[in-house]
């Protein structure tokens, strides 16, 4: 199986790759096929397509789906089983070593396609569990948009050893847009206001209506099934159309990395283990800890201030991973500066939510502001150190990025299993009563 250096991330896009020794990422300058440089952001695009669509949708979903505001934290925990993919793409990469990763790769993206459609349509479904409604079929289809992404991160970048490591910029960035283009889309759907509490039929209590967005989220997963379709088709002209052959490096360059004695300091070097604890945490924090508790944390401001804090913190991630294409990494002083001023707005989304459903300025604008404020700087600081991290294990190789892939793996499973029985088997975090009770 080709070297596995990419890591399975659980929500967002993978970390890009910042400037190394001996690895060109220059998007323009060099002869290159325009044609294969759409094509491969198209397909960039269908990698973390589904994780962060749903999860731009959550200001919505939180308010129709049973769950209510500990929705985001099943979500995150079915993204967390998704990681099955990597491991079983493993044991046929044991079983079956030389066969090519192009039905593989078609066979994921069919099942992220068809699970985008198919949520269109059955996401307020719901399934009696333990005596209480859950959104079995909901999570279900996450959990198969999700194998896409979390198996992209051991697939889709050794398929790109094939090709000259120029074109592996272009495709980061579509990448880098599967976390865009849905927070866009997201910012132009809106959520329609506040609901407004009415009797119900029977006139004995009353029941929340909300005003509709400019579309549905039925309307909003077809739109990234159909990008998933999209993404589908440009890695079969990729695959098969032959014009693309020169854009291909021989088998000589695409192994000889694989043929270099690594004589490397060890990992469990004091610096090595600093920085993959650091790996351990800022996952943890990352993709269990702040997904599970931002209904928490922004809902008591209004939808509105959800929303903009989920679409403007997800397109912080791919602002970060181009900077760090494009731009020279900061030193780790400079890093360290950034995640002690980023700790203040860290501090303040967590006591909001523990304070929920009374935060501090909860009626006044400039609460609204701070809050979407905070989360969009911490999203933005913490994305960027994880890119950090990953262009500093390249250092050790192969064999640093598997380790830090493990790392990175631990952090996230970890942060969401803890985060899930938190919100969901404890009393810290507290969802009101959207509408109080009739009198009597």
């Amino acid at each position: 199986m080709a070297d596995n250096t990419r890591l399975n991330e659980d929500k967002e896009i993978s970390p890009c790759l910042v400037k190394e020794e001996g690895f060109n990422v220059r998007m323009w300058g060099a002869q290159r096929r325009v044609t294969l440089d759409v094509l491969l952001i198209c397909w960039g695009i269908g990698t973390w397509l589904g994780v962060n669509g749903l999860y731009v949708q959550l200001p919505l979903l939180v308010e129709r789906l049973p769950e209510g505001w500990a929705l985001p934290s099943s979500l995150v925990l079915a993204v967390q089983l998704a990681n099955i993919g990597p491991i079983l793409y493993g044991l046929l990469g044991r079983l079956r070593p030389h066969a090519s990763d192009s039905p593989y790769i078609y066979g994921l993206l069919i099942v992220g396609t068809l699970s985008l459609i198919i949520n269109a349509f059955v996401y307020d479904m719901t399934t009696v569990i333990g005596g209480a409604d859950r959104s079995l079929p909901f999570l279900a289809l996450v959990f198969g948009a999700a194998l896409v992404g979390c198996t992209s991160s051991v697939l889709f970048y050794p398929y790109l050893r094939h090709f000259r490591d120029i074109y592996l910029a272009t495709y980061l960035v579509g990448e880098g847009l599967s976390g865009f283009l849905p927070s866009i889309l997201s910012l132009i759907q809106g959520v329609g206001g506040e609901p407004e509490c009415l009797p119900s039929e029977d006139s004995t209590q009353l029941v929340p209506h909300y005003p509709p967005p400019l579309f549905s989220t039925t309307v909003f997963l077809v739109i990234l099934g159909a990008m998933s379709a999209m993404s589908l088709i440009s890695f079969f002209i990729i695959n098969n159309y032959r014009v693309f052959d020169s854009e291909k490096v021989t088998q000589t360059v695409e192994t000889k990395d694989e043929n270099i004695v690594e004589e490397r300091e060890s990992l469990v070097a004091p610096k090595w283990v600093g920085v993959l604890v650091f790996m351990v945490l800022l996952n943890a924090v990352n993709n269990g800890l702040m997904p599970s508790i931002q209904s928490y944390s922004c809902m008591p401001y209004g939808t509105r201030a959800y929303h903009l804090a989920v679409t403007l913190g997800a397109m912080a991630n791919p602002v970060a991973c181009l900077a760090g294409v494009w731009l020279r990494p900061v030193g780790a002083r400079v890093l360290a500066g950034m995640l002690l001023a980023a700790l203040v707005p860290f501090v303040y989304m967590t006591v909001t939510a523990l304070m929920s459903p009374a935060p501090p300025l909860q009626y006044d604008v400039i609460g609204e502001v701070l809050i979407v404020f905070s989360w969009v700087v911490v999203s933005g600081v913490v994305s960027y150190a994880r890119m950090w991290v990953y262009g500093w294990v390249r250092r050790g190789g192969a064999r640093g990025m598997r380790v830090c892939g493990a790392v990175t793996q631990l952090g996230s499973a970890s942060g969401s299993a803890i985060m899930y029985f938190v919100v969901n088997f404890t009393k810290l975090f507290v969802q009101p009563d959207v509408c109080a009770p009739l009198s009597t």
